[in-house]
């Protein structure tokens, strides 16, 4: 496995990338609902490009704990970071749909707006399980585009409690085994911002051990150092590095970038207006547009990345 550390403090403006506009048109967003796992119903957000067909390349999104939609309010949206990335994805072609794990999960005589939030802490934390119930969440999510758009490859993208079922489904072993799996995963790529990487995830991580998580398939995943999420990702990214890497011809390789003095969720700001470039050297030197900078660098990095990955 071919495993790539890096660190936006070390990029300078001689590698800024600039991405070329989307080339596709896309429909109006739309809430949906999918048949979820267990007989529930999930609410969606789906992303289509205009003349889809069959085959087009799908991206399925998982939102972090603090819940899927703007201002708890589906009728405004999606959160921002999850907003941009579909505009951005329809528009260059792919299909985009992200999935609601809390409001179709919503008990009888709990508020709705109340179950959207299950941060570590809150009355509802690790009601919806992020290991086990988000994971087929987005295996129901890939029936639904298989069986309704015909979809071809998929990728997929988590934030935060999000990630961590991303890290679950694209992953080389069950959470309880270093066995590999004798079929690989259906999705063909990922994409994780800010995961929880502790013991909880599984994958023989401890105090003593560093486990054996690794993923099947093409990953990017990423984090800033000032996170408190920050070190167990750590460790299973150079853990992954000593013990699974496998030269640059690798089919799986994992790419671990970092970002310097950058803290969670760093890529919720900047409306929905998607990056085309990264931060300029001058940019990249003014502490103040840190988080900025980490979001510009990741999304560039990602949309290619999926470019590449996913088509």
């Amino acid at each position: 496995m071919t495993i790539t550390k890096l660190s936006l403090s070390l990029i300078s403006a001689a590698l800024t990338l600039t991405l070329a506009p989307a080339i596709a048109a896309a429909e109006a967003p739309a809430n949906i609902e999918i048949a979820g796992p267990d007989n529930t119903t999930l609410d969606a957000r789906i992303y289509l490009p205009d003349g889809l067909e069959a085959g087009a390349p799908a991206v399925i999104m998982a939102h972090g704990c603090g819940g899927m939609w703007s201002n708890d309010d589906p009728s405004a949206g999606a959160i921002n970071e999850i907003e941009r990335w579909g505009l951005e994805l329809s528009a260059q072609g792919y299909v985009a749909i992200a999935v609601d794990s809390y409001g179709g999960r919503t008990p009888e005589g709990v508020a709705w707006v109340d179950f959207q939030y299950q941060c570590s802490g809150s009355t509802y934390a690790g009601d919806v399980d992020p290991y086990t119930d988000r994971v087929d969440d987005l295996d129901a999510a890939l029936s639904f585009l298989v069986d309704v758009h015909e979809v071809g490859e998929v990728a997929l993208f988590g934030w935060s409690q999000g990630a961590q079922a991303v890290m679950v489904a694209i992953a080389e072993t069950p959470r309880d085994a270093n066995v590999a799996y004798g079929t690989p995963p259906t999705y063909g790529a990922a994409v994780a911002y800010y995961p929880g990487c502790g013991s909880a995830l599984g994958y023989g991580l401890s105090s003593t051990k560093d486990g054996y998580w690794r993923p099947a398939r093409p990953m990017r995943l990423h984090q800033g150092t000032a996170d408190s999420l920050y070190a167990n990702c750590d460790r299973r990214a150079d853990n992954a590095i000593a013990n699974y890497a496998s030269g640059p011809a690798s089919a799986h390789p994992l790419t671990w970038v970092e970002y310097a003095g950058v803290g969670h969720s760093f890529d919720n700001t900047g409306g929905h207006a998607f990056p085309t470039a990264k931060c300029s050297a001058s940019e990249l030197a003014d502490p103040s547009l840190a988080k900025s900078c980490a979001q510009r660098d990741a999304d560039v990095d990602s949309l290619a990345f999926v470019l590449a990955e996913i088509n």
